[in-house]
């Protein structure tokens, strides 16, 4: 995993502060092989409850501002089945 251990504390505490403690979160794309280079952050937040679009935007923001990175996030909620949510949670690493 490409990430250190204080990027993926800093993941954690922001989406747990802008859409809920009651996730799962993953990491996945390129940010999983540690053979790759640079590349964005891919997270998928998975929900059990709906989650609101515009907490997933600042969510979203607060996290490339914090990361100084890109930051791809995709939401998994009642009702949302997408092909990426299963990529996700079949190559990803649980955070």
């Amino acid at each position: 995993m490409r990430l250190s251990a204080e990027q993926a504390d800093t993941i954690r505490q922001a989406v747990h502060a802008h859409l809920g403690a009651d996730l799962r979160l993953w990491l996945f794309g390129s940010r999983v092989d540690d053979q790759r280079r640079g590349g964005d952050v891919d997270l998928l937040v998975d929900a059990d409850h709906r989650i609101d679009p515009i907490a997933a935007l600042q969510c979203r923001g607060a996290l490339a501002d914090a990361l100084d990175l890109r930051v791809d996030l995709a939401v998994s909620q009642p009702g949302d089945d997408q092909p990426i949510h299963h990529i996700a949670r079949a190559t990803g690493i649980r955070l």
